[in-house]
């Protein structure tokens, strides 16, 4: 058994003012924690709607159960889809009477009504066999026919159309190596192992390394360009992905570092007129002449403010950002001397708010960022071309993130490099109103198309398109 504590009528003077010290230690150590809840426990919890944690990670509140109406809104008018010039005709002609039994097919019969039923027939894996022949010439040299484009790798054992597709549907439908398999041998009668997926996957990569640098190059020449970056999982480590971006391009590279040498690398030697991203410091080393902020981000940081309890600054700044955004998109229909004032008395208000007091932590807090980065607060009303936000750049980034969640982390580096450059044809194409599939043909060869065991000759099929 434990010894039991002595009494204090058992200790000595020196022993009892030794065990008030400790417990009065004790004491001091048990508020400080106590303090320290207290204080976590009056932070409001951090959302999508007041921070940048993304909403898959938002606890969800109760969904109303009552039953909505579903369908058009009343008075809304319906549409069906519109007739196609038919491939093929069935005429459904009578044959026998059900009254009496009569054979009716040789009378005439009147069309009474039609309907299109549109459907996908099997689908097969064409096999091309690619002939090559060679003459010699009047000169004596020896001269070899030409493999048409997407057919001219030697040994090469499948075609543009199948890499495209694998690629494709791997990036944009997020469909992992292995269930490939499974629907190209269940919807193609294709059989193909994993390995020569992978290999096609970066053979297409291979092929889009230089569209996607013209694009860089289009991107570099740009006035306006927006940045950000999202985690990845290569090798079972971290790493990110970036993106810079325009209305008109994006560019993607993966980097095992969240540093600015990344931007650095990816801009060489140009500078832009203005710079769009969220706060974070790697983004604001980038080459620009003037940087402009996500108002998003600072629109969630002001209600994780307000939620917090401070009634003075947040609420008031947060109203001041959201009437800015009301007037740069009422910018066209105002006179330019109004819409000037108009900013002008936006600016002098918003410095009015960082100038007055404040005791709440979080508002002062965001006080202090806002005088840090005045200059970068209002270049949107300032220029047309610059928006109120960076969401166009996270954007760009969602599908990353989705196929982060469905497929996981990339194996190799050479696989998410893969990835990166086929991010930069697809969303590219995609701000460019292309498919992704014809962007795809484009740089890997457009397939030879032709009924089975019909003999083609490559040089009047490619004359003719």
């Amino acid at each position: 058994m434990s010894e039991k504590a002595p009494l204090p009528e058992d200790l000595s003077r020196e022993e009892l003012w030794e065990m008030i010290l400790e417990l009065r230690a004790a004491l001091e150590t048990a508020k400080a924690k106590n303090a320290e809840l207290e204080a976590k426990l009056a932070k409001p919890k951090k959302t999508s709607r007041n921070s940048s944690v993304p909403p898959s990670q938002t606890i969800k509140g109760k969904r109303d159960n009552r039953r909505k109406r579903r369908g058009g809104k009343p008075g809304h008018e319906g549409k069906s889809r519109e007739n196609a010039e038919p491939d093929r005709i069935v005429e459904c002609r009578a044959e026998i009477c059900t009254s009496c039994g009569q054979d009716v097919r040789g009378q005439e019969q009147e069309l009474v009504s039609s309907h299109q039923v549109i459907d996908i027939p099997p689908v097969k894996a064409l096999v091309t066999e690619l002939r090559r022949y060679q003459t010699q010439c009047e000169c004596g040299a020896c001269v070899l026919g030409e493999y048409p484009p997407g057919y001219d790798e030697p040994q090469q054992t499948f075609g543009p159309g199948v890499h495209s597709l694998l690629s494709y549907l791997n990036g944009t439908h997020h469909i992992s190596h292995q269930r490939l398999q499974q629907v190209m041998e269940t919807v193609f009668d294709l059989k193909i192992s994993a390995g020569a997926i992978a290999n096609s996957l970066q053979r297409t990569a291979q092929r889009l390394a230089q569209p996607a640098f013209d694009i860089l190059r289009d991107i570099r020449r740009s006035a306006v360009i927006g940045s950000d970056e999202t985690g990845m999982r290569v090798e079972g480590t971290n790493w990110w992905l970036w993106t810079v971006q325009t209305p008109q391009a994006s560019y993607f590279a993966v980097a095992d570092t969240r540093s600015g040498d990344v931007l650095e690398a990816l801009m060489f030697d140009a500078v832009a007129e203005v710079w769009c991203s969220d706060l974070w410091s790697a983004q604001l080393t980038a080459q620009t002449r003037r940087f402009a902020i996500c108002h998003a981000h600072q629109l969630r940081a002001l209600q994780f403010a307000i939620d917090a309890g401070d009634t003075i600054f947040a609420p008031a700044f947060q109203l001041l950002l959201r009437e800015a955004l009301q007037l740069t998109r009422a910018r066209g229909k105002l006179p330019p001397d109004v819409y000037e004032h108009s900013v002008e008395a936006v600016q002098l208000s918003a410095q009015h708010l960082l100038d007055m007091e404040t005791n709440h932590e979080e508002g002062r807090a965001l006080q202090r960022r806002y005088h840090r980065h005045w200059d970068k607060l209002w270049v949107f009303l300032e220029r047309e071309d610059v928006p109120f936000d960076n969401n166009a750049s996270e954007r760009a980034l969602r599908p990353a993130v989705i196929h982060r969640k469905v497929i996981g982390g990339f194996r190799t580096e050479e696989g998410a490099e893969a990835y990166a450059l086929y991010r930069t044809i697809e969303d590219t194409a995609r701000k460019r109103d292309q498919l992704v599939l014809d962007a795809l043909h484009n740089v890997l060869g457009f397939p030879i198309f032709a009924s089975q065991g019909a003999t083609v000759s490559h040089q009047v099929y490619f004359s003719s398109q």
